[in-house]
């Protein structure tokens, strides 16, 4: 990955995750394993275009994965990501120059 899409991807990555109701979800999500929506919904209290705006968010920034069962979709972590992106970050930024 080139250093500026390598960037794009982290920035994206970033936003994405700066939300307190994102990372409720994130942590339901991690906590079960796997969720569909209903789940999410049901277990955050919040409405169903509110959560799908958050997953949409957090699907297209690829902090979590998305695959269908039936007519549901199912949503993960996608932890090596969030891996790459975070040491992605902390060798950009804290990584000394020689």
């Amino acid at each position: 990955m080139n250093s500026i899409c390598h960037g794009k991807k982290i920035i994206s990555f970033f936003k994405a995750i700066c939300d307190l109701n994102r990372h409720k979800i994130l942590y339901l999500i991690k906590k079960n394993g796997e969720m569909n929506a209903s789940d999410i919904i049901s277990n955050l209290k919040l409405s169903q275009p509110t959560v799908s705006h958050h997953l949409k968010i957090l699907v297209e920034a690829e902090v979590i994965v998305s695959r269908k069962i039936g007519k549901e979709m199912h949503y993960k972590i996608n932890e090596e990501f969030i891996n790459h992106c975070c040491n992605g970050f902390i060798k950009d930024v804290c990584s000394k120059k020689k």
